[in-house]
């Protein structure tokens, strides 16, 4: 998607905590959208499945067009390490 000033979620890999890490992939964009507090979720990854979640808003946004029954709500997303795009990044 577009760009999005508070609402984009980034992924690197690196083979140790401290780095070094590889260059970082847009993985998350929500346009015109604010999404903040992402974590994740350790106890429901399987094998090359993580899983993130974070709160969707339009703080900050100006957006009046609202996501009915999604503003201001938590969203889980699944991330494939296996896809083409992810797999590109070794560290």
């Amino acid at each position: 998607g577009s760009s999005s000033f508070l609402g984009e979620i980034w992924f690197a890999k690196a083979p140790a905590p401290q780095g070094p890490w590889t260059k970082a992939v847009k993985i998350i964009t929500h346009d015109n959208y604010t999404f903040y507090n992402v974590c994740h979720h350790p106890e429901f990854n399987n094998g090359s499945l993580l899983y993130l979640e974070g709160t969707y808003c339009e703080t900050y946004t100006g957006n009046d067009d609202l996501t009915p029954r999604y503003n201001y709500n938590q969203i889980m997303y699944e991330l494939d390490l296996n896809d083409p795009g992810i797999k590109l990044l070794q560290p």
